[in-house]
C-alpha cells in the first residue's frame, strides 16, 4: 500500500506556522477564529481535518491568503508517477482552428508537485511548402509556459517575433526551446507518415506566487519591475539602481563605498557602461550584496527561440560497470534557465547492477521514445521498485529520486528526459542550508509552538 498522502498533516503545519508567524498561541488563535477550547491543537496535529470554512475564517481575520495554508497534494508518493500510453491515448481530443481539425492532442505524465504541462501533439493540418506565411498554417496567440519541443517525425515549426515570422523545417531528434507569448504553430510536411511533437511546456519561476504578487501590483508595477537581458539603462544599470534604492545610497555614497570616481559610477548607473569584475567586487562589497546579484543572466535565444537539430547536438557516454550505460545527447536549452536540461538517453545496457544512476536536484519527466521498451528501476523511502514502460510512456520523478535504466528485450531503447526546478530555487536552498540546528525538519512541517509555555 502507498503511504498516505499526508496532507491533513501538511495543512495542519502551515496552520501552526502561520500561527507562529502571527504570534498566536492555541489560546488566542481558538478565540480569533471562534473555534472550540482545545480544537486548534487537534488541527496542528492533523486530527481533525483543516477544512475550507477554517481557511476562509483566518483568511478573513488575519493577514493571509488562504493559499498561505492550503497544502499540495502528494500524487508521487512512491516517487516516480508513471502514465502508460493506453491511458495516454484515452485522454485523446482532437482541436480544431478556423473550423477544421488541426491538433490531436494526448495528456502525458503530470504531477500536482512540478509545473509540468506535457502533452503528445499530433499535426493534422499538412502544408506542400516552407513559407512561414502559407495560410493553411493556423497560428496560436503564445502562451505563459515556457516550452520545450521535441519533434518526431516531419514537422514545420513556425514561430512570430516582434512582428516577424519564421518557419523551420524539424525532422525526429530535433528540439526546440521557447520564451513565453511569442505566437507559434505547427504542420506536417506530409500525411504518409506521423507527424507528432512532444509539448513539454512547464511554468518555471513566472507561475505561483510571483504570478500572484505581479497580478494584485499591477500592470505599472510589473513593467517596471521587469530587467530585460539588455545593455543599457534597462539592463546591468537597472540591476544596481535597484539595490541603491533598496538602500537608500546615492551616487556620491556609492562612489565613497567603493572607491570608484563618481564619474565612473555614473556610467555604471545609468548603464552606458558595463563593470569589470574587479569594480562588480567593488560595487557588491558596497551594497553589502553577492556579486550574483548584480550579474545579468544570458540568453542565446534568437528571435525567443533556441533551436537544436539532430544532427548539431552534442553526445558522450555516461560510464557504467565494464561498458558505458548510456549515450545522453543534450536537447535545446538555454542558459537564461539554467535549471533546465533536456536529454535524450540512449540505453546501453540490460543489467542493473552495470548501469548507472541518476539523480539530480530537479523535478524530471521522461518519456519513451521509438518502438522498443525499457526497464526502470529506482529507490524511494528506502525501497526499491523496478517497471517496464513501453514506447509512449511517460512519468514524472521527483527531486532526488535516484533512476537507473536498462534494456527491457532488446532492441535499442530511447527515453526523453526533461529536467527543470522547481519552488526549491538556489536562494531558498542557501536558506534553508543556513537554518538553525533542527531547523530544516521544522521548516517542513512546524509541529510546535514557537515558546514553551511551561518557560526554559
Amino acid at each position: 500500500m502507498p503511504p498516505k498522502d499526508g496532507f491533513a498533516r501538511r495543512a495542519g503545519a502551515l496552520l501552526r506556522a502561520g500561527a507562529n508567524d502571527l504570534k498566536r498561541d492555541d489560546e488566542n488563535a481558538e478565540r480569533e477564529l471562534g473555534l472550540e477550547k482545545g480544537t486548534f491543537a487537534q488541527y496542528v496535529d492533523g486530527t481533525r481535518p483543516v477544512d475550507w470554512e477554517l481557511i476562509r475564517r483566518a483568511a478573513e481575520v488575519w493577514p493571509l491568503n488562504e493559499r498561505d495554508l492550503l497544502p499540495i497534494h502528494d500524487d508521487s508518493p512512491l516517487g516516480v508517477h508513471i502514465m502508460r500510453d493506453e491511458e495516454s491515448r484515452a485522454s485523446s481530443r482532437v482541436l480544431s482552428r478556423a473550423g477544421e481539425p488541426y491538433y490531436e492532442y494526448r495528456d502525458t505524465a503530470m504531477s500536482r508537485i512540478a509545473s509540468y504541462r506535457p502533452e503528445w501533439i499530433r499535426m493534422l493540418r499538412v502544408v506542400d511548402d516552407n513559407e512561414a506565411d502559407n495560410p493553411l498554417v493556423q497560428w496560436n496567440h503564445g502562451h505563459l509556459l515556457y516550452q520545450f519541443t521535441y519533434f518526431l517525425g516531419p514537422v514545420n515549426y513556425y514561430y512570430r517575433w516582434d512582428g516577424v515570422s519564421h518557419c523551420v523545417p524539424m525532422g525526429t531528434g530535433d528540439s526546440v526551446w521557447g520564451l513565453p507569448f511569442a505566437p507559434h504553430s505547427f504542420a506536417a510536411r506530409t500525411d504518409t507518415e506521423p507527424a507528432c511533437i512532444l509539448a513539454l511546456t512547464y511554468g518555471g519561476a513566472l507561475v505561483g506566487d510571483a504570478q500572484r504578487e505581479l497580478a494584485v501590483l499591477g500592470r505599472p508595477a510589473a513593467h517596471a519591475l521587469a530587467v530585460p537581458l539588455t545593455d543599457g539603462a534597462r539592463g546591468p544599470g537597472a540591476l544596481l539602481r535597484s539595490f541603491m534604492d533598496a538602500g537608500a545610497v546615492t551616487a556620491a555614497e556609492l562612489a565613497a563605498r567603493t572607491g570608484l570616481s563618481l564619474r565612473r559610477t555614473g556610467e555604471l548607473i545609468d548603464g552606458s557602461d558595463s563593470p569589470t569584475a574587479e569594480e562588480l567586487a567593488s560595487l557588491a562589497t558596497g551594497l553589502g550584496v553577492s556579486v550574483r546579484d548584480l550579474l545579468l543572466p544570458r540568453s542565446e535565444a534568437v528571435d525567443g527561440v533556441s533551436v537544436q537539430h539532430a544532427r548539431d547536438a552534442r553526445s558522450w557516454e555516461l560510464p557504467g560497470v565494464g561498458a558505458a550505460s548510456y549515450r545522453i545527447t543534450r536537447l535545446a536549452g538555454d542558459p537564461l534557465h539554467p535549471h533546465t536540461s533536456a536529454l535524450q538517453i540512449d540505453v546501453l545496457l540490460d543489467d542493473f547492477e552495470r548501469t548507472a544512476q541518476l539523480s539530480t536536484y530537479q523535478h524530471q519527466y521522461l518519456y519513451v521514445l521509438g518502438d522498443d521498451p525499457v526497464s526502470i528501476r529506482w529507490e524511494f523511502a528506502g525501497e526499491r521498485y523496478e517497471e517496464t514502460l513501453a514506447p509512449g510512456d511517460s512519468a514524472y520523478v521527483r527531486p532526488q529520486v535516484p533512476i537507473a535504466f536498462a534494456i527491457a528485450h532488446g532492441g535499442h531503447p530511447q527515453v526523453l528526459l526533461l529536467r527543470i526546478a522547481g519552488a526549491v530555487t538556489p536562494e531558498v536552498r542557501h536558506a534553508v542550508g543556513t537554518l538553525a540546528p533542527g531547523g530544516i525538519d521544522r521548516y517542513v512541517a512546524e509541529d510546535r509552538l514557537w515558546y514553551s509555555k511551561e518557560g526554559n
